[in-house]
């Protein structure tokens, strides 16, 4: 049996089949049956995607956590960039341009509202240690 249920905020109209918690595009939340008297299962699966074209609702987990009744998550790029600025310091500077080239992706991922990303302090700092690395090994070679 499915449920159609229109987002109060965006007047955009979801099937559900299912049961549980649910997160709209436009940040409001909704659950499914409206007023559940069942028991709370233990695990719940992985992200599960509706059936709209865009696959923009979502359904909560336990991997994600919720900030402001939004889902949230760090972003994948931000960390690879950090992790590569601090491995360019060891390599000879050439593993910073890639690093400041993901910290500047990262820094874009983040601002972009859709994607509901976290993670700016760590892209910041990837794009700080990967210019101050390119510095300090181009000045070794210039010498």
């Amino acid at each position: 049996m499915s449920y159609i249920h229109t987002c109060p905020n965006c007047s955009k109209q979801y099937t559900v089949y299912y049961d549980g918690e649910y997160i709209c595009e436009c940040g409001s939340t909704f659950e499914y049956p409206k007023i559940s008297k069942k028991k709370k299962q233990r695990h719940s699966p992985s992200t599960y995607y509706m059936d709209s074209p865009s696959r923009s609702i979502v359904r909560k987990t336990r991997s994600r956590y919720a900030y402001n009744n939004v889902l949230v998550e760090e972003c994948p790029l931000a960390k690879g960039a950090f992790i590569m600025a601090l491995l360019s310091v060891v390599s000879f500077g050439l593993l910073a341009p890639p690093a400041l080239i993901l910290g500047f992706a990262a820094r874009t991922m983040i601002a972009d509202k859709r994607y509901r990303y976290t993670g700016d302090n760590l892209a910041i700092g990837a794009i700080i240690i990967s210019t101050i690395s390119m510095i300090c090994w181009g000045m070794w070679l210039l010498i």
